[in-house]
């Protein structure tokens, strides 16, 4: 933990110290019933949590604190909301059950003070207002919004100097789609925390536990639509490993594809949203390639033009896969035009230029660079140095000139990864052919055949060392 962290956490403890001191001196708790009940509610919550990859946890364990606010006061508030956070037991994946004791102190201590901060300032903001708008009614719509924007401020405000910490990422970016990303769900489970307040005002303490059941529905319906997309993803992965297995020379590309786009992207600070979406692409841009005949995906000889005519409607029966599904609406367009160039000789639809996306083109480089540094059946890989000058060469005719120092800059510190990529390669690849008792297959194709031009046809020869650099991802039939 960096000393940067470090005091960060220290000022939150102090300032939740501070906000408890306060409160306690000020306000008072009179009915502990309410405080021992809403406190429970709470644990339950935030047990079970939903987790969203690259996001965090979602619960709704605010709509628990509101009502404890708006029945109880601030005080009663902020201790049902450290005592959730507490004694909370979420299941994480591939890690089990977290709590109190097998969790980092540091990590508890900053949350159980994020939890009091955004609470306590909370209550206090829905206290003011609705001294001053009591009129509007016993739950006025002025306080009951401003409490909810306060909450949400306050949350992906402290969340956010956390994460600049420790990424050192754009702070505004970050706060923005932290910010963007929770305004429905804290609108919804804020709105959630009112009816449950209301249902305590005409009918008890035991409509609050009613009402609670509909509440962690709603959690579950969430947590079903989280699954299905975590099990989409899944389901792709297997599929693109699938296809990557039938030759170990193309074994992990989507993902070193991914992280390679998802590198240049952070170097040129592109919003956390762009650089989800350029990882996501990364995964699915060569989905397409389920929808090609195997006899010629894995065909060792020259293609006739009818074949590299099939090879290249991978792209578009990529678009044509994921088209229909809503949450990849923001990919699709990436899959389909992955081959295309900035001089407008690329495929399917032949975009040039400023029509093609950022992302596209961040993808471009990088599916064109991860081509010419691993090993092919027909050639071995082309060094760093060497690829890097192509891409370069290649500026302005087939990739986006914008973006080619960046990427220069960091597809360079990888050199030793690569090296260890080629390894594992030739182990794969040798294993293969023992098993095959075809050892010298691989080793006998003719370098020259590769020597294809920069165009969009493998087999036109020009006087480049390596020819075609667009990586349309036929990876052992040389358009690499």
């Amino acid at each position: 933990m960096s000393s940067k962290v470090r005091k960060y956490i220290t000022v939150v403890l102090f300032l939740a110290v501070s906000m408890v001191i306060y409160l306690n001196s000020n306000y008072v708790i009179n009915n502990w019933n309410i405080v021992i009940i809403m406190g429970i509610l709470s644990v339950i919550a935030e047990t079970f949590m939903v987790k969203i990859p690259g996001i965090g946890g979602v619960s709704v364990a605010f709509a628990i604190v509101f009502s404890t606010i708006i029945m109880e006061g601030p005080l009663a508030g902020v201790i049902v909301s450290a005592i959730g956070i507490t004694f909370c037991r979420p299941y994480v994946d591939d890690i089990g059950y977290v709590h109190i004791l097998n969790t980092p102190i540091y990590k508890t201590v900053f949350n159980i003070s994020q939890n009091i901060l955004y609470a306590g300032t909370s209550a206090l903001v829905y206290v003011y207002l609705h001294s001053r708008f009591y009129y509007l009614g016993d739950i006025d719509p002025v306080s009951a919004v401003g409490t909810m924007a306060t909450f949400l401020f306050v949350n992906t405000l402290l969340m956010t100097f956390l994460i600049h910490f420790l990424s050192g990422g754009r702070f505004l970016d970050i706060w923005s789609e932290n910010f963007k990303g929770m305004i429905v769900s804290v609108a919804a489970v804020g709105l959630l925390g009112i009816i449950i307040a209301k249902a305590h005002d005409s009918y008890g303490l035991g409509a609050v536990v009613m009402f609670f059941i509909p509440l962690m529905l709603s959690r579950y319906s969430f947590k079903l639509y989280v699954d299905m997309r975590a099990n989409y993803y899944d389901t792709v992965k297997a599929l693109i490993n699938t296809i990557e297995a039938k030759d170990p020379y193309t074994s992990g590309h989507a993902a070193r594809v991914g992280k390679y786009a998802v590198a240049i992207a952070k170097e040129m600070k592109l919003k956390p949203s762009q650089i989800d979406t350029i990882k996501n692409a990364a995964l699915l841009h060569d989905i397409g390639k389920i929808g090609v005949n195997d006899n010629v995906l894995n065909k060792k000889e020259r293609l006739t033009d009818e074949e590299f005519d099939i090879i290249k409607s991978h792209p578009s029966v990529g678009y044509d896969i994921i088209k229909d599904i809503g949450f990849l609406h923001n990919v699709m367009d990436i899959v389909k035009h992955h081959h295309e160039r900035w001089d407008g000789t690329g495929y399917p639809d032949g975009l040039s230029g400023e029509d093609l996306p950022l992302e596209t083109t961040i993808l471009t480089v990088a599916d064109s660079f991860d081509a010419m540094v691993t090993d092919r059946p027909y050639r071995k890989a082309l060094s760093v140095e060497t690829a890097l000058g192509e891409i370069v060469r290649c500026a302005g005719t087939q990739f986006n000139p914008g973006i080619v120092a960046v990427s220069i800059k960091v597809l360079q510190r990888y050199e030793k990864d690569i090296e260890s990529v080629n390894r594992e390669i030739e182990i794969k690849s040798k294993a293969l052919a023992a098993i095959t008792d075809d050892t010298e297959t691989v080793h006998k194709k003719d370098d020259k055949r590769l020597q294809i031009d920069g165009s969009q046809d493998k087999f036109k020869q020009d006087d480049s060392p390596i020819g075609k650099i667009d990586e349309a991802e036929d990876d052992d039939k040389g358009i690499a």
